[in-house]
């Protein structure tokens, strides 16, 4: 798939459980929605946080199923395995970019499979 550099970064990075190196795919402004658990966060220290928070420890592994550019960032469709009540289950992140670096990431959950 041609996703964008920082996009394949962040699931390659989240996939090898490199935490300190998916905080740094951010910018300094960024902000997450992790519609989820009904969280948004911004700036790089919420988001350090989130990551530990909602992605250490649960060992995720993450497959892309499916991306394509919409309404001005990428709209990815994956299927999340790991130590979570829902696994394997479906989430639809869409990211947007601003100087290589991700600006905005929405997760939102669509349901076990």
């Amino acid at each position: 798939m041609n996703l964008p550099t920082p996009i394949a970064d962040f699931f390659r990075r989240k996939n090898e459980h490199d935490h300190n190196g998916l905080s740094s795919l951010f910018t300094q402004n960024a902000t997450v929605t992790d519609a989820g658990e009904g969280k948004k966060m911004q700036g790089a220290e919420e988001i350090k946080k989130w990551i530990q928070m909602s992605i250490s420890g649960l060992n995720l592994h993450t497959e892309i199923r499916d991306c394509k550019q919409q309404h001005g960032g990428w709209l990815v469709d994956t299927v999340m395995t790991g130590d979570f009540k829902a696994s394997p289950a479906r989430f639809e992140y869409f990211i947007t970019l601003s100087d290589d670096k991700i600006s905005a990431l929405c997760v939102e959950f669509r349901g076990s499979i």
